[in-house]
């Protein structure tokens, strides 16, 4: 679902688009909040607007419903006229006066907060009209946004694109929360990598948190009008941080979760249908990836429920940070898994700045489509130790420069010892701008690739490139 907020967006484009693509709309009215905007001055203008309106889109099947105001009733005269007006014009979509209270919940917070916060105070039993945090971009972005000598340190350039400290932002907070959590940054670069932690619990979170209920969530907001800092999954360049896969992962059809509330392992059915013979697994990891405890259990999943099949329980030989990983299986295949970092400190981290910088093993195959690229790139961690956050990227051969928009399975992955995954990539030819697309590796403590094994191209039988991340 998409809101489209106060009715800021018009366009035929807008609703032919969603309708392809079977994307729900919440349409609101062009009433901002009491606090925020005057009501109109002329109700019989108003009411003429909303009629041309609902009669224009009320034939697009993406339109879910209609909300006279943002976080507020609208005046009474224009609550009764559009009443009134959407039983008369639109019978069958459902009309409710306020974005925030009444059938639905909203209202944020817009700053970060704890996972355990979103599961004791957002698992509401209504769908929740607005939630979010600030989302820090990749340094790629970062360095398109401002110039080089304000990225570091943050600067009243980063307050131009919403890094501010008061608001409902709050970036005070969400600085106080990194360094607690992590540590400081010595520069840029630490910083922001540090962010894509808290980028992608947060997110994760806000959605998992939903799963008591599983009366929905829209997130506050979705593209940026600018480059910006917060709220957002995906930057003004279209390129995904971790929040996105966060937000990716915890919306699967059929999901496995740890609940941080009651520590236990929960399997949650969104859509995925009446399913039997599925097994959950828990295992804690230490920091060098060694298994300390785990569990299996057999389960049976219902359509819309959440299952709790397995309680953690925590041995006295865990180290400072140590790694929450499920996995839920059926026959065999893996149909969903996870991967959590927890400090026996509550929220303390900072010992994971202390793995040492590992290499990941490389290969990428990739098809050329019609007008498409189609990459498979698996990586393995031939190392000791754990690699964390660990992503690709895909570049154009020569010039290293981003490919934009790109479509990735998943990414910001963990990698424990002998540990392999593959993620797909799916760009447009025209984005290549007539060059090969490549492939770069990056991490939180990814040192480079320990052996490039570039595959053949299906259409050309020849090399595709495999670059080391500058982390």
């Amino acid at each position: 679902m998409i809101r489209n907020w106060v009715g800021q967006t018009g366009d035929d484009t807008f609703f032919e688009a969603c309708d392809k693509y079977g994307i729900v709309v919440w349409q609101d009215f062009w009433l901002a909040n009491p606090y925020d905007g005057p009501d109109p001055d002329d109700n019989d203008l108003f009411m003429k607007n909303a009629t041309d309106f609902v009669e224009r889109i009320r034939n697009h099947p993406s339109i879910g419903l209609f909300c006279g105001r943002n976080e507020g009733d609208p005046p009474k005269p224009l609550e009764d006229g559009l009443t009134d007006l959407i039983a008369r014009l639109d019978p069958g979509i459902r009309y409710f006066p306020a974005s925030s209270y009444g059938p639905v919940s909203g209202g944020g917070p817009y700053r970060a907060m704890s996972s355990k916060f979103y599961f004791s105070e957002r698992a509401t039993p209504k769908l929740h009209s607005e939630l979010g945090m600030p989302n820090i971009v990749t340094m790629d972005s970062l360095k398109q946004m401002m110039p080089e000598a304000d990225v570091w340190p943050q600067s009243d350039d980063w307050g131009m694109h919403d890094f501010t400290l008061t608001g409902a932002q709050n970036l005070a907070s969400y600085l106080q929360l990194i360094e607690n959590s992590y540590g400081p940054a010595e520069n840029a670069e630490d910083w922001v990598e540090l962010s894509q932690f808290e980028n992608y619990d947060g997110y994760r979170a806000m959605f998992e948190a939903q799963s008591k209920n599983r009366m929905g969530l829209l997130l506050w907001m979705s593209h940026p009008a600018w480059p910006d800092f917060v709220w957002q999954t995906y930057d003004y360049f279209l390129d995904p941080n971790a929040a996105y896969f966060g937000s990716k992962k915890a919306s699967e059809p059929l999901h496995i979760q740890w609940n941080p509330l009651t520590d236990n392992v929960e399997v949650v059915n969104y859509s995925a249908g009446n399913l039997t013979g599925l097994t959950a697994t828990v295992e804690l990891l230490n920091m060098d990836g060694s298994k300390q405890w785990g569990k299996s259990a057999p389960v049976d999943s219902v359509e819309d429920s959440v299952v709790a099949p397995i309680k953690i329980e925590y041995p006295d030989n865990l180290s400072p940070v140590h790694f929450v990983r499920l996995k839920l299986a059926r026959g065999g295949q893996v149909v969903s898994e996870n991967f959590y970092w927890r400090g026996i400190e509550e929220g303390n981290f900072r010992v994971l700045r202390k793995l040492p910088k590992v290499k990941v093993s490389v290969a990428t195959q990739a098809e050329r489509k019609g007008e498409k690229w189609f990459l498979s790139t698996e990586l393995s961690n031939t190392s000791t130790m754990p690699a964390l956050m660990v992503r690709i990227k895909a570049v154009r051969e020569k010039s290293g420069d981003r490919i934009l928009p790109a479509i990735y399975s998943d990414n910001y992955v963990a990698l424990m010892p002998g540990e392999a995954r593959t993620i797909k990539t799916e760009l447009n030819d025209t984005d290549t701008r007539g060059e090969r697309p490549g492939i770069v590796v990056e991490g939180f403590n990814v040192a480079g690739v320990s052996e490039e094994r570039p595959l053949t191209d299906s259409m050309s039988a020849s090399p595709v490139g495999i670059r080391a991340g500058r982390h």
